[in-house]
């Protein structure tokens, strides 16, 4: 069995980052069901419209708030179904916001903690995609 980086011991944190982001969001996007979404804050029970608007609102995100979310999908795409119909519908979020974006990256400069941070977590990401 591959590893898993399952650990959701930063929930609480993790939510209230998102709904803040959802909030100053909210007049660009349409955000309702992630809205509604994040009051259980269940990864489980993400439907497909809520993960589409999950989406939306990482491609507009930058640095903190994009690791924050590519951190919540690393936990919903431990779910089969979930994984599936973010590979299939969503494949450009992956390989410009995850692939392409560490690309351009310079992963050689150590003091950047903001470059490490996004490195770590895409990788997490890909891990539990696999």
């Amino acid at each position: 069995m591959p590893v898993g980086y399952t650990a959701e011991g930063q929930q609480d944190k993790m939510g209230a980052f998102i709904s803040k982001m959802v909030e100053t969001s909210q007049n660009e996007l349409k955000l309702d069901s992630l809205k509604e979404w994040l009051k259980t804050f269940d990864c489980k029970k993400m439907d497909p419209q809520t993960i589409d608007q999950l989406v939306s609102l990482a491609e507009i995100a930058e640095d903190k708030q994009k690791i924050a979310l590519i951190d919540l999908l690393r936990l919903i795409v431990l779910e089969e179904k979930q994984a599936e119909y973010l590979l299939q519908k969503h494949w450009e979020l992956i390989d410009v916001c995850v692939i392409g974006y560490i690309e351009c990256m310079d992963l050689k400069n150590k003091e950047d903690k903001v470059v490490h941070n996004y490195h770590l977590v895409c990788f997490k990401f890909i891990s539990n995609f696999y």
